[in-house]
């Protein structure tokens, strides 16, 4: 076991360092002659960055929980913040880079929808799996085996969500940069944190029998 004092803080700053610096972007990005909502009546964009700061101040509760949340069994091995990482730097350079898009197109509003759709459903599971809910990979004394919700269907909801959520942003923000950060980086650490942490989880009484007829992602896939 390791001990987690100093690093149950990094989720914490991280969250605070990718909330100013969508912010910051923001800022800039609004002063930039980028020129896809140029036309428009409305953009579009500050809708789009401002549902992801909901996003981020809704599971804020959760961030701040794990600072003090008892009973932690760490065995992250640094994927917690190389997975924070990639969060950050898949959003970070679509809303940074130009899009690929010049002008509005029906891939903003499946852009936004699929995102939506993502987020809706991670923090679906989220709250599925209430105190068991955790950015750390750990388990506690009264931990147990939740199989309703979203649960139901695959073993790791929340990290779908994630990928969802994740590709509605790729959609929406199109750029090179942005998706191959996404899928070079982002995605392979959601694929092998899912490894470590089911390391942990098979310890847990029942947790084999759970996962024998569940997919780890998405169902009939992974």
């Amino acid at each position: 076991m390791v001990s987690t004092k100093r690093k149950d803080y990094i989720p914490l700053v991280m969250w605070f360092c990718l909330f100013a610096g969508i912010l910051a972007i923001a800022f800039i990005r609004s002063h930039r002659a980028i020129g896809v909502w140029g036309q428009a009546p409305f953009n579009w964009d500050i809708v789009f960055i401002g549902l992801y700061l909901l996003w981020m101040v809704i599971e804020f509760r959760v961030t701040k929980r794990d600072v003090t949340t008892e009973g932690k069994k760490t065995s992250d091995f640094a994927t917690c913040q190389l997975y924070g990482t990639g969060q950050a730097l898949t959003f970070l350079t679509a809303i940074w880079f130009p899009s690929a898009w010049k002008v509005p197109n029906p891939a903003h509003l499946v852009g936004l929808l699929v995102f939506i759709s993502g987020a809706c459903y991670r923090l679906w599971a989220i709250q599925t799996l209430g105190p068991f809910y955790s950015h750390r990979v750990r388990i506690t004394a009264r931990h147990k085996i939740v199989d309703t919700g979203p649960y139901r269907f695959t073993r790791h909801p929340a990290y779908a969500g994630m990928i969802i959520a994740n590709t509605g942003v790729c959609g929406y923000f199109f750029n090179w940069v942005t998706v191959c950060v996404f899928l070079l980086f982002l995605l392979p650490m959601i694929i092998v944190r899912i490894v470590f942490e089911e390391r942990t989880l098979f310890g847990i009484d029942g947790y084999a029998a759970f996962a024998k007829n569940r997919k780890r992602l998405f169902p009939a896939i992974w």
